[in-house]
C-alpha cells in the first residue's frame, strides 16, 4: 500500500502534499463528527450543547448549503421527527466533508510529470 502511495507522489509535481491534506482533512471531519456524535448520544446536557457548530465550522463552505437544504426540506416535509432530522443533519456534513476533501485533493494533486507513465495502472 506505501509503496503505491509513494508511486503516485512520485508521479506528480506536488509529490506528498497532494496526497497528506486532503487525507487530513478527511480525518479531520470524520474524528468531529465520531466527536459530536458521542457528544449528543451519551452526553447529558442541562442546555442545548453547541457541540454540532464544530462539524458544521469544519465542513463550511458547503456545508451551509446542506443546512439551507435540509431547512427547505423540513418546510417540504413537515415536521420530521428529531430523530430523522438529527441523522439527516450527520450525515448531510459528513458527506459534505467528504466530498470536500476529495476536491482538496483534486485541487492538489498535481500534474503528471510524465503524462506516458500512469501511475498504479497496470500495463496489459
Amino acid at each position: 500500500m506505501f509503496r503505491r502511495l509513494s508511486e503516485a507522489a512520485a508521479a506528480r509535481s506536488t509529490g506528498w502534499f497532494g496526497i497528506i491534506v486532503p487525507a487530513v482533512y478527511a480525518t479531520l471531519v470524520v474524528v468531529v463528527t465520531l466527536v459530536v456524535l458521542a457528544d449528543s448520544l451519551f452526553v447529558d446536557h442541562e442546555d442545548a450543547s453547541l457541540i454540532g457548530v464544530w462539524l458544521v465550522v469544519v465542513t463550511l463552505p458547503l456545508s451551509g448549503a446542506s443546512l439551507l437544504g435540509l431547512s427547505g426540506l423540513e418546510s417540504l416535509l413537515g415536521d420530521m421527527p428529531q430523530a430523522l432530522d438529527t441523522v439527516l443533519f450527520y450525515l448531510s456534513t459528513t458527506g459534505i466533508g467528504l466530498v470536500q476533501a476529495w476536491l482538496l485533493r483534486l485541487a492538489t494533486r498535481g500534474r503528471l510529470l510524465d503524462p506516458d507513465v500512469r501511475p498504479n495502472v497496470p500495463v496489459p
